[in-house]
This record gives structure tokens, C-alpha cells and sequence, in this order.
């Protein structure tokens, strides 16, 4: 909004509120002779205004950073040379989300086998697989990165992954009330409830669960 006002500015009296509302951030961007600039010496000054966001104002971290790389081997170097094979590494490459994305990132913690809580845990289970594939065939309004985002905090996969893999976890309703799924983003946790067996029903909690929410702060 601010280089706005400055490609808006076209008349001396304009240059005088401009010099007034905004000088002080120009001359902080390195161009101090706003002060003393004319109406047509805007367009320069607009240019070394982008010129300090693009380069000046980062380059000093952009070079701690190149020199970090560089202490350990060269490294930022053989990046540079094969800046392809890097890519994905340090380039958002990642792709549109599937099915089968999502259940290698999670890990069920099952109960033991024979239980009763291990038989509403695979009832359960199925219901979420079964879900998963309505996802992926567009049957519903949801996206498996709202998923990602309601158990990780985050859009995409990482390029090396998240730090541990993600747990499926399970909760008991309590008679009388209905506690929808909810997720811990510090622990990569969804928790679901045991025992549901009907699919709409599933979809419902589920539902809720990631529509119903602004994000963090949500249980």
C-alpha cells in the first residue's frame, strides 16, 4: 500500500503529503533524499525502494546463510552446481495430496488385540478409510491439506517430513454427549472416537471437526 501511494503521486502538493505521511519509511528504506526529491524523481525512487525489499534489506541474511552452508564443505557450492537435484529441498514442489499421502503419515495406536476397545478401534478405522476414499474421489468438501493442517499445523508435507510420523489415536463418547474428533499439533495427533460404525455419521464428526474450527485453540 505504501508503493502504491508512491506510483499514485503525481502532483507537487501530493509529493508534499507523501514527503509528510511516509518520508521518514523511504529514507528508512535507504533513500533518504526523499526530502529533497521532485515529482519526477518518483519513478527512481519507487524502483530503489523495491530494490531495498528485494535485496538490501535481506542480503546480509542471505549471506550469514551462504557462509553457514559453506563452512560445512563447501556445501552451498555443490548446491549451486546441481541447484535441480536441490529443488525440492528448498522449493515448495510438493503436489496435490492423495489417499494413500495421508494413511503413510499416520501410525494407529491400537489397543491390544481381543479387547473390546480394539474391536470399536477397527470399526472405527474403517469408517476413516472409507472417508479418506470419499475425499480422494471428491464426493466431499474437504480437502486432505485441511486434514493436514487440522492435525499438523501445516499445508504441505515438509521435504524432509515431519519430525515423527503422525498418530491416530482413540477417545470413549461419554453417554449422553458427543465429543467430535479433535488433534494435538505439538504431538502430530488426530483422535478419533471408538466405535463408530455408521459412515454418515463419521462423515458428520469429521465435518465438524475441521469446518467448525478458525484453526489453533480448537478442541
Amino acid at each position: 500500500m505504501k508503493l502504491e501511494n508512491v506510483v499514485r503521486c503525481g502532483t507537487s502538493e501530493e509529493l508534499e503529503e507523501l514527503k509528510c505521511t511516509l518520508g521518514d519509511w523511504i529514507a528508512d528504506c535507504g533513500v533518504p533524499n526523499i526530502y529533497t526529491a521532485s515529482v519526477r524523481d518518483l519513478p527512481t525512487i519507487h524502483g530503489q525502494i523495491v530494490t531495498h525489499y528485494l535485496y538490501h534489506r535481506v542480503a546480509s541474511m542471505v549471506q550469514q546463510f551462504i557462509a553457514g552452508m559453506n563452512s560445512c564443505g563447501q556445501m552451498w557450492e555443490m548446491v549451486a552446481m546441481n541447484w535441480r537435484e536441490f529443488l525440492p529441498l528448498f522449493t515448495n514442489t510438493t503436489q496435490k495430496l492423495s489417499r494413500n499421502d495421508i494413511r503413510n503419515l499416520f501410525t494407529i495406536s491400537w489397543s491390544p488385540q481381543g479387547s473390546n476397545h480394539r474391536e470399536q478401534e477397527e470399526e472405527t478405522v474403517f469408517q476413516w478409510e472409507c472417508w479418506l476414499m470419499s475425499i480422494q474421489e471428491e464426493e466431499m468438501d474437504i480437502s486432505f491439506e485441511e486434514l493436514l493442517v487440522f492435525v499438523t499445523g501445516a499445508d504441505s508435507v515438509p521435504p524432509l517430513g515431519f519430525p515423527q510420523k503422525c498418530q491416530l489415536d482413540f477417545y470413549n463418547q461419554e453417554d449422553g454427549s458427543c465429543r467430535i474428533p479433535y488433534s494435538s499439533t505439538c504431538s502430530l495427533c488426530l483422535f478419533l472416537p471408538r466405535g463408530v460404525t455408521e459412515e454418515e455419521e463419521f462423515r458428520r464428526l469429521m465435518f465438524l471437526a475441521l469446518k467448525g474450527s478458525l484453526g489453533f485453540g480448537k478442541v
